[in-house]
């Protein structure tokens, strides 16, 4: 089988407390380890996110600093950093831990599908509730159904150069970004039980007052014109 070249770009903003985690699963990753690297980029942070990281460079995991924050600067920052001769790109938060055998399927799954163009994958919550699994569920279900791009975007090579992400926008630049892409490549989604990601969002705000606030962020998202998009933040917690 033909193992393709992934990138992987990850922006760390006050990522201290997890870094560490998310880097060791992408380390332990079942696949060829010279067919993939790791950009992470730290921005603007205040605590040790950059110290944390730095004892996991190597030549395929390269980290790097800036003292601009944004998500959408890291990301396209990182862009620019990425192996020349991959073939995919894989744009993950920094709470995302993935399982070994995430880019063996992910590998077999585009070679399912040649038309492929950009997507995402089920994305679970690392919590073992009744409430964290109806999240997951509804969550991916609204992803797969609105084709819409949140915590983890795979992007084809040859799609990269025709979008950016948004750095005017501080949240919903996923969505737009996923928005851009559309016109130029076929959206996919991939069902898997490789991808997990921190729920300390929804343990500090607690589950029902995280799904109206989503509901709300993602109407807003779908039905307000970029420029007053770009006045809607959204809360960091860590």
């Amino acid at each position: 089988m033909y193992h393709r070249f992934f990138s992987f770009v990850i922006p760390a903003h006050n990522e201290a407390l997890i870094i560490e985690r998310t880097l060791t699963s992408l380390k332990d990753l079942d696949y060829p380890s010279d067919r993939y690297e790791v950009i992470v980029v730290e921005n603007g942070s205040t605590d040790d996110t950059y110290n944390r990281a730095v004892p996991f460079a190597s030549t395929t995991f390269k980290i790097y600093t800036s003292k601009e924050r944004g998500v959408s600067r890291a990301r396209n920052f990182g862009k620019t950093k990425i192996f020349s001769g991959l073939d995919w790109c894989i744009f993950m938060d920094a709470d995302v831990f993935l399982k070994e055998d995430f880019l063996r399927e992910i590998n077999a799954y585009l070679g399912a599908h040649p038309r492929a163009g950009y997507g995402t994958a089920t994305v679970l919550l690392d919590d073992d509730t009744p409430m964290a699994y109806f999240w997951s569920l509804f969550n991916n279900f609204f992803f797969r159904i609105f084709r819409v791009l949140f915590t983890i975007h795979i992007v084809r090579k040859d799609l990269l150069p025709l979008a950016s992400y948004d750095e005017n926008l501080t949240s919903g630049e996923d969505i737009a970004y996923g928005r851009a892409l559309a016109k130029r490549g076929t959206f996919f989604f991939m069902r898997t039980k490789t991808v997990y990601s921190s729920p300390r969002r929804f343990k500090k705000r607690g589950y029902i007052t995280m799904f109206f606030v989503n509901m709300i962020h993602g109407i807003a998202v779908f039905i307000l014109p970029r420029r007053m998009m770009s006045k809607v933040g959204w809360e960091v917690i860590r």
